[in-house]
């Protein structure tokens, strides 16, 4: 039985007995293994489970990038999170933490379709995709000239990514928009410097 594991679950579904078939680039349940566990992670399950992120502020935010495969400039996106959200740290929502920090959501697996729908009117290209690098599908940035995968590691965690933030001058170069309601999404955290309040678009004070 194939299943649909998001890349921040990968860890959950192999202690359950998941093996992943790297010539179909897919998750599956091998004979002998008892398939009800994995039943979270069934392609066309009913979704459950509760999202392990919500965020009351939330802002959606475009800065330059230039695509890795054919160089062409486009406005990439992000989801930035203000202080206070709340992190569910295990799947059942059985342990919430409540950050300090601000934070980006990346490699996000799943979004309301409200979500979805706010993010693709301010660019299009934004959408699922599978990564090589990562052996997962999740919501990205593509490139809308050759329509390549622009990867969350290099957008975020490297200084000339689009959305590397340390310093005011960073800042400098984002516009912010604020979501429309809660921030819901399946995804794993990137902590980000305090800076991001200087970020046009951003309100100034953003602490309950």
């Amino acid at each position: 039985m194939d299943l649909e594991v998001p890349f921040s679950e990968k860890d959950d579904a192999k202690r359950l007995g998941a093996r992943w078939n790297p010539q179909r680039r897919t998750w599956y349940v091998p004979p002998g293994v008892n398939p009800r566990p994995f039943a979270r992670w069934r392609p066309g399950e009913p979704e459950t489970q509760p999202y392990r992120v919500l965020s009351r502020e939330t802002y959606l935010l475009t800065a330059a990038e230039e695509c890795w495969r054919c160089k062409q400039a486009f406005q990439a996106v992000a989801c930035l999170m203000a202080p206070s959200f709340v992190l569910n740290e295990q799947p059942n929502g059985s342990r919430e933490e409540r950050s300090a920090d601000w934070a980006f959501a990346e490699y996000i697996t799943r979004l309301p379709p409200d979500a979805v729908g706010f993010i693709q009117s301010v660019q299009p290209a934004y959408r699922q995709g599978f990564s090589r690098t990562t052996g997962s599908r999740y919501y990205a940035n593509h490139c809308p000239s050759c329509r390549a995968l622009q990867g969350d590691f290099h957008l975020y965690s490297e200084p000339d990514g689009a959305f590397w933030l340390v310093s005011a001058m960073d800042a400098a170069r984002m516009q912010a928009r604020r979501f429309p309601g809660d921030f819901l999404a399946d995804a794993d955290i990137a902590f980000s410097e305090n800076v991001a309040w200087r970020i046009p678009g951003v309100r100034a004070r953003t602490f309950p």
